[in-house]
């Protein structure tokens, strides 16, 4: 055994030899750093040059996108007198467009694009509406939201398969009633429904569907799988609609990803969920993507609900015997196995009931 001098020696000598790597180091580094730089500002230049420049081929133009990083002042007009030149390949304009900074600039660019009918194709406007969209990510002044809008919702009638359904998007996700009232109108009437059926459920289901409750009830029983998941995530909230989705969620022969969708919903909308759900994370025969659905939502009903001590102690024992089941092998169910282990340690100290439970064992 060393002695405390001898130790403090050695502590010493490590710091002193740590010292001079970082001495013998620094120097190197920063040479580095300096040439990276270099290197980089060197090719982005070289990028610009070659992306702005018009006697390049359009496969070249592309190719030096990689390179090119944010645009500089200088750089800025000359992406939007790209973005605006329809006599350029659609997609030089988008890659022009899409690295312009947000602003008036941009936005009137973009805008006169969209609101020409014979200016960009089906891929270039319903990318600039995406973009748009994205990236107005506050509330603008009264005068330039009337004016998106009033350019997107003509955009609601395009015969366009993507620009319509890039138009819907961006207008529902900011509330606009006339776009979200011609979808609901649709759907109650079952036909004329302008974007795909699936699309359309889920974007009423994203601004509020306790308004369009009675139109959305037919598509449960929609024989299209994702059709028939997005209604049951949108009507859990129903009362009418709640034993049918309960029953869905627990039917062993129903498609998975409706069985998912109303496993997530009903854990949010109904106070009996746990009643049900633990009984699915108990059961081996169940498939291991649903199991581990219905442990999170259980989980996520505790965090923000009350839940009998009993259940909580149910939940808790089924999860910890989920975690040590070695028959849980390959793909979802090493997964299943891998959170469950992780979420008993959770359980146990966030639950009193819980650790209750396990301290008296």
């Amino acid at each position: 055994m060393r002695s405390p001098v001898a130790l403090r020696l050695v502590a010493r000598w490590l710091l002193g030899a740590a010292a001079v790597a970082c001495l013998t180091t620094q120097a190197p580094l920063a040479q580095t750093s300096t040439v990276d730089a270099a290197a980089y500002r060197q090719a982005k230049n070289a990028a610009t040059a070659t992306f702005l420049d018009r006697k390049r081929s359009t496969k070249e133009r592309l190719a030096a996108t990689k390179d090119l990083g944010y645009p500089d002042n200088a750089t800025i007009p000359r992406l939007l007198a790209i973005g605006a030149d329809r006599s350029e390949n659609d997609d030089i304009r988008w890659e022009a467009l899409r690295r312009v900074r947000y602003g008036a600039g941009y936005r009137e660019v973009v805008l006169k694009i969209l609101a020409d009918p014979n200016d960009g194709g089906e891929k270039l406007d319903a990318n600039l509406i995406e973009d748009l969209s994205r990236r107005t990510t506050f509330i603008p002044p009264p005068r330039v939201r009337q004016q998106i809008q009033g350019v997107l919702r003509k955009l609601l009638d395009d015969k366009r398969d993507k620009v319509r359904l890039a138009a819907y998007r961006a207008l529902v996700a900011n509330h606009d009633q006339v776009a979200v009232n011609v979808l609901a109108e649709s759907l109650r009437k079952g036909k004329d429904i302008p974007v795909p059926l699936a699309e359309a459920i889920d974007l009423i289901d994203q601004n509020g569907p306790v308004n369009h409750i009675v139109a959305l009830r037919p598509y449960l029983a929609h024989s299209d799988s994702q059709v028939q998941a997005n209604a049951a995530r949108a009507l859990a909230a129903d009362p009418q609609s709640r034993a049918k989705i309960v029953e869905l969620a627990r039917n062993s022969a129903a498609p998975a990803v409706v069985r998912l969708n109303a496993l997530r919903a009903l854990a949010r909308e109904d106070r009996e969920f746990v009643g049900y759900a633990i009984p699915i994370v108990e059961d081996f025969e169940e498939a291991p993507a649903i199991r581990g659905a219905a442990m999170t939502a259980v989980a996520g009903r505790m965090n923000y609900h009350v839940v009998a001590a009993q259940d909580q102690v149910r939940f808790a024992m089924a999860v910890e015997k989920i975690a040590a089941d070695k028959r849980l092998e390959g793909g979802d169910a090493v997964k299943l196995r891998e959170s469950a282990g992780e979420l008993h340690i959770y359980l146990r100290q966030a639950f009193p009931e819980v650790q209750k439970h396990y301290q008296n064992k």
